[in-house]
């Protein structure tokens, strides 16, 4: 470790330190990593000709049997994703799988014998690669919106830089105060943080899905942001993390998308 590198480190260590003494504290939850993993992020990759063919599958028949693996208890719940962007360096279709509370795992498997990845074979044919990463939901809150508007999803995927104890503390300190702050100001509805189970040599360590109350939510997003961090920075430690987070994390390609609802 270089000299320049271990300032860095361990000014951002004091300042989470310092910031997390003077945070009250989060009340105690279970951390699912302790347990077997309750979440698949499966992402769907098309030919730019069958976008829309492999959307009106999902409409139709792919969300009806999601739904019906939802009745039977195969799977607790589900929500899918659709980018509203070609984009050859990045999905197309996002599945977000809450397993069963028991035998999650195994009850999936089931389901990947004769529907790979929750698709049927037409469906597969449209598909020209799939990517499921086993993941840990760690920290997600919702406010429903109430301006009757569709929200919007912003899915941001990260890769961390220092232990995942440490980053689950950056994110703690100094991530959720922003997304809270966002709340507060009324263009954020809800978010999910998930960490990777097993990381290595997967597309990302770590995803953020940002739920939009609406439109107008989503293009306030740099006004927010701008606006909240101003107000944060007041408190001198969470301005410590803020000048050295990149040291703890690498963002990568995020997607603007639409969830995709049963016709």
């Amino acid at each position: 470790m270089n000299c320049k590198f271990a300032k860095v480190y361990l000014s951002l260590f004091f300042a989470l330190f310092l910031l997390l003494a003077q945070m009250p504290a989060r009340a105690a939850e279970p951390d699912p990593r302790m347990s077997g993993p309750r979440s698949l992020i499966v992402a769907y990759h098309t030919a730019p000709a069958n976008r829309e063919k492999l959307r009106s599958y999902m409409l139709g028949a792919g969300l009806k049997d999601f739904a019906q693996w939802k009745r039977e208890g195969a799977i607790a719940d589900y929500h899918v994703y659709f980018n509203r962007y070609i984009d050859s360096d990045n999905w197309d279709m996002l599945a977000v799988v809450t397993l069963a509370a028991e035998n999650g795992t195994a009850r999936w498997a089931q389901i990947e014998s004769a529907h790979p990845s929750g698709l049927n074979a037409a469906a597969l044919a449209l598909t020209t690669a799939i990517h499921t990463t086993v993941a840990d939901l760690m920290r997600n809150k919702s406010k429903p919106a109430k301006n009757g508007k569709p929200p919007v999803y912003l899915m941001i995927p990260y890769d961390y830089l220092v232990s995942v104890n440490e980053y689950i503390k950056y994110v703690d300190a100094y991530v959720l105060a922003q997304t809270d702050g966002w709340i507060e100001e009324g263009v954020l509805s809800g978010y999910g943080f998930y960490l990777s189970r097993y990381a290595a040599g997967r597309p990302w360590s770590a995803m953020f899905v940002y739920e939009y109350a609406s439109e107008d939510g989503l293009g306030a997003r740099d006004v927010t942001v701008a606006k909240v961090r101003e107000r944060l920075k007041q408190n001198s430690e969470w301005k410590a993390i803020a000048d050295n987070k990149q040291g703890v994390r690498k963002e990568l390609q995020p997607v603007v998308a639409d969830e995709l609802i049963a016709r």
